[in-house]
Parts: C-alpha cells; sequence; structure tokens
C-alpha cells in the first residue's frame, strides 16, 4: 500500500503542474476569445467566424497598444487614468497587484528586480533577495551607502524589504526567475531534468 501511495504522489507531482498550467493557458486565452469575438462578428459576413479569430485579434490590438505608448499624448492619458484607478480603495490594491506581476515578468527596464543579490544579515547568515534601489538620493535620511533588498518569504507572496549597506550585498550570477522559484519553495526547486 505505502509503494502504491509513493507512485500515485509521484505521478501527481508530474502531472498537476502539466495540468495547472494547461488549464491557466487554456482560460486566458478563452477568456481573451470570448471577450474579441463581439469586436470581430460585427465586421464579418455572417457565418463566417471561425474559432480563434478573437484570439488572434488580440496579438495586433497589443501591439497597437505598445505602438501607442509612444505617444506623449496617450502616456499622459495612460498616466492620468492610472492615477484616478490609484485613488479607489479596493480597485488600487487589485490593480496595484497586478501591475507589480507585470512589470516581474515585463520588459528588463520596467522589472522591479533586475540584480539577485545574496545579503549579509546579523548574525553572519545570508539570504537570497533582490536589488530594489541602488541609492537614496531622494530620501537623505536613509543616510549614502545603502541599498535597499526585497527578502522573499517563502511559500507566501510577501517579504521584506531591508536597508542595508552596499558592504552587505553581493550580487550573484542567478536569473530572476531562478531566484523567484528558489525563494518560493523555500530551495527545494530545482531546474526542471530533461530525460
Amino acid at each position: 500500500m505505502r509503494f502504491l501511495a509513493k507512485i500515485f504522489l509521484r505521478g501527481l507531482a508530474a502531472i498537476l503542474p502539466l495540468a495547472l498550467t494547461g488549464w491557466l493557458v487554456y482560460a486566458a486565452v478563452a477568456t481573451v476569445e470570448t471577450l474579441l469575438r463581439n469586436l470581430v462578428v460585427p465586421f464579418l459576413p455572417e457565418g463566417s467566424y471561425r474559432a480563434g479569430m478573437g484570439f488572434l485579434l488580440s496579438i495586433p490590438l497589443v501591439l497597437v497598444a505598445g505602438l501607442l505608448m509612444y505617444s506623449f499624448v496617450v502616456r499622459r492619458v495612460y498616466r492620468r487614468i492610472t492615477a484616478l484607478l490609484e485613488r479607489i480603495p479596493v480597485v488600487k490594491s487589485v490593480y496595484g497587484m497586478i501591475l507589480d506581476v507585470v512589470r516581474l515578468f515585463g520588459s528588463a527596464e520596467e522589472r522591479p528586480f533586475r540584480k539577485v543579490v545574496l545579503v549579509t544579515l546579523k548574525g553572519g547568515f545570508e539570504q537570497l533577495g533582490f536589488l530594489t534601489r541602488d541609492d537614496f538620493r531622494d530620501l537623505p535620511e536613509f543616510g549614502t551607502g545603502k541599498v535597499a533588498v526585497y527578502l522573499p518569504m517563502s511559500y507566501q507572496l510577501g517579504g521584506f524589504t531591508v536597508v542595508v549597506a552596499k558592504e552587505h550585498v553581493r550580487e550573484i550570477a542567478m536569473s530572476v526567475e531562478d531566484a523567484l522559484r528558489f525563494c518560493v519553495t523555500a530551495g527545494v526547486a530545482q531546474k526542471a531534468e530533461v530525460a
């Protein structure tokens, strides 16, 4: 019985991440398809709509939105809309969380976590974290020669931001994605092995 349980858990560990990932991708594609279908149908002859056209429309729409963000006027309007969203009590929390997640995996210049570092803390132990600020020129009360490092907690969405002297921080050669995986799983996760 113990052997069967071990085999079952091993199979579950293999299937569950694939199934959840597949379901999330399917749900995202289906949602986009459903939302954009209503934009496509009025412009097509009756009966010519095919499944997937709504999702395909999302690609040029995202590209156009990206191009429009280079416009000074569009950026200004966008800033005003986001400033309004950040004033609405519940909406600002949801919007802020989504924005942070998108920035985390977005373009390199917008990522809040650009460098993976090890921080030497009191007692001599080191903790993996992400450099979030190189200096505090705009906040002189923090002092000079200090940096801000975000230290994520394992198995949770949360962490601490510590302000430490630069000499207590050393950059390591690890991607942000690998470091996040390492932190969130308490160091248990390893790179997937290809059989």
